[in-house]
């Protein structure tokens, strides 16, 4: 894994500097583009990995994405052509075989999602998968507002797929692959993303890193509560800003500064502060997951991440709205 990581980063590394020297590019929402063809481009020529019909739709997936990435990057779509896009990645992942039919129980056995079937398709897993993918890209791209805040939260992400794929109960090799040239790739991107940035993800970028996360976390046995200890802080910085467009009237499709990192530079964090605290909170997070045995120990931990965030997320909304009053009074 450690060679397919580094011949990944290298290549990614190389191709950004041909961007960046040989073609000067001004613009800087080109870093997906990178992204997604070293991606795709290690998978096709890497000897040990089969094209099964799951990976398959990822790639078909993921040059669909660099194309709408463009393309959005380029006109600016609407939030509902955004959207029917994908649902369209989501139609393609159930076409190519995805399905979640059950997750493990606290204590022991199954819960199946898989009883209502109609023409053959399991209603429950096609409304999970779809949901899943869905918030998981959406929380990524809204993520993505300052230096390397996506970033981090995707380099965490993908160290914690590697760490799934060598589970007793998953030990798929292909898996470990994978994310080792998805993280191969995403750090050459950082290299160039990091404070002050010269290259950005772009749409194509953040969609393709939490289709990636999302998809990844499905064909790893389903591993969603592994891969929901890094991406809680994205999903919850997603909910908290829709509810507060909600609350105060306002589109929950506009754009605006309500994301976390936002408000942590009004209060005075530097991106790098910022980045490196995204890094150190979810990392370690992510290391006393895996240092648990218990399947109701990890829970706990999650619904204790999720609290602890939650009382972050309302202390900084705080802070901003004390700063934003002093400042009127001023």
């Amino acid at each position: 894994m450690v060679s397919v990581f580094i011949q990944t980063l290298v290549t990614s590394v190389i191709l950004f500097l041909i961007a960046l020297k040989i073609f000067n590019i001004k613009s800087k929402r080109w870093g997906g583009v990178v992204l997604i063809v070293v991606f795709i481009g290690l998978i096709l020529v890497h000897r040990e990995l089969e094209i099964t019909r799951q990976l398959l739709g990822v790639l078909i997936d993921s040059g669909a994405i660099l194309l709408f990435g463009l393309w959005d990057d380029y006109k600016n779509l609407s939030w509902k052509l955004q959207m029917l896009f994908q649902i369209c990645l989501v139609g393609v992942l159930i076409y190519f075989g995805f399905s979640v039919d059950y997750f493990n129980g606290l204590k022991g056995g199954d819960i199946r999602i898989d009883q209502l079937i109609w023409q053959g398709i399991s209603i429950g897993s096609i409304t999970f998968i779809f949901f899943w993918v869905v918030s998981i890209i959406n929380a990524i791209n809204w993520s993505d507002g300052v230096d390397s805040s996506m970033g981090s939260i995707a380099l965490i992400g993908g160290l914690s797929l590697i760490f799934v794929s060598f589970l007793p109960e998953v030990n798929q090799p292909a898996i470990a692959i994978l994310a080792s040239i998805f993280l191969g790739s995403l750090v050459g991107f950082l290299v160039f993303n990091l404070p002050p940035a010269r290259v950005e993800a772009g749409t194509s970028g953040s969609y393709f890193v939490g289709f990636i996360l999302a998809s990844l976390a499905i064909i790893a046995g389903s591993k969603i509560i592994t891969v929901m200890i890094v991406l809680v802080l994205p999903l919850i910085d997603f909910v908290w800003v829709i509810t507060e467009r909600w609350k105060n009237k306002q589109s929950i499709f506009k754009k605006d500064k309500r994301h976390l990192h936002y408000k942590l530079r009004k209060i005075g964090w530097s991106d790098v502060k910022i980045f490196l605290s995204y890094i150190i909170f979810l990392g370690s997070v992510l290391v006393i997951y895996f240092m648990l045995d218990n399947r109701m120990e990890r829970v706990v931990l999650l619904m204790g991440e999720v609290l602890f965030l939650l009382i972050s997320f309302k202390t900084v909304s705080n802070l901003v709205n004390k700063k934003i009053s002093n400042n009127k009074r001023k």
